[in-house]
């Protein structure tokens, strides 16, 4: 499939460094065995509606919602407009598929929302996205975590494929409210694999709007399968014997393993060049694979492949192709 067109937002507010709250023991704890697993010394949020005026240790906890709601609908704008006057009327008139992407599936409890309008729009479904591109057949959510993005490509991959759609649009959001993301983090690892590094965490918060069809156009994007090595040495044969097929490798995990590592230190002369998405642009959960392509908008000078390695919390790795 082809990814038509895409646009994707992050804020323009500045980080806020993350001071945990000593009266919630939970957050605390989640604080400090986070940052064991990802061998960091700190973390850094950058979230919607932050605003100077707050106590900045609390701002970041519960930030103006608003903000975010406002730009979603902005970023599904700027993807519209990216393509012709044809190209919309033909999406507006065509079969067209809508998916809700989110990492948490119900951040509203961490919210400070007084609207039931809005906890609908956060937690469910936006309608207001939905009447945007006139889809009457099928809309759906989907709440995956790290991996929600690439399970809806692997849907709108299939409904295309079948013919049963023209058009499936992914609208994505990513709310990094900071216990839900240190949460997510608290992954045991042996004392071999530690490592303290002199660096922050960052995570930003981002929206997205992906439009993907069978029409030619665009970047080609072909969804992979999973990869379940049964130690470091599969994983390292696994990704030297793709290199020959493979112009660039892109890593979207905050944690990595031996032959990740020495795969974007370019250890192996044989292996294709690599880079890690989150060192590069922050850590995004669900949004952090399509940061890929806006690396490619940014650096790529001639056509190639790209492979982008989307690890979870089991040891196991989801990937997909962009042909550029």
């Amino acid at each position: 499939m082809y990814l038509s067109t895409f646009a994707m937002a992050e804020p323009d507010e500045s980080v806020c460094f993350f001071y945990p709250g000593w009266l919630n023991v939970w957050e605390s704890h989640m604080y400090n065995r986070s940052l064991k697993s990802t061998g960091a010394h700190g973390w850094g949020f950058k979230r919607f509606g932050t605003t100077q005026e707050g106590y900045a240790r609390e701002i970041i906890r519960t930030p103006l919602y608003k903000k975010y709601l406002d730009v979603m609908d902005q970023v599904c704008d700027s993807a519209l407009q990216q393509m012709n006057a044809k190209a919309r009327m033909q999406l507006m008139k065509a079969r067209t598929a809508f998916i809700y992407v989110d990492a948490w599936g119900e951040s509203g409890p961490f919210e400070n929302i007084s609207s039931a309008l809005h906890t609908a729009m956060i937690d469910t479904l936006p309608k207001n996205l939905v009447k945007k591109f006139s889809v009457k057949d099928f809309t759906c959510k989907i709440r995956g975590e790290k991996q929600s993005l690439v399970q809806a490509m692997k849907v709108a991959q299939d409904y295309l494929d079948w013919d049963i759609f023209d058009f499936v649009v992914i609208c994505a959001a990513y709310r990094a409210v900071p216990v839900l993301v240190m949460s997510e983090e608290d992954i045991p690892r042996s004392r071999r694999e530690r490592h303290k590094d002199i660096k922050m965490n960052l995570c930003v918060e981002r929206v997205g709007c992906f439009i993907f069809s069978n029409r030619e156009g665009g970047m080609q994007v072909e969804c992979g399968g999973y990869i379940t090595p049964a130690n470091d040495d599969a994983l390292r044969a696994s990704l030297l014997a793709a290199g020959n097929d493979i112009d660039l490798f892109a890593y979207t995990g905050l944690r990595k393993c031996e032959p990740v590592q020495a795969l974007i230190d370019r250890r192996h002369t044989a292996a294709p060049h690599a880079v890690n998405l989150v060192d590069m642009y922050g850590a995004s959960g669900c949004l952090s694979p399509a940061l890929g392509w806006v690396y490619l908008t940014q650096h790529a000078g001639s056509s190639g492949k790209m492979r982008t390695l989307v690890p979870d919390n089991f040891g196991g790795y989801a990937c997909f192709d962009t042909r550029y």
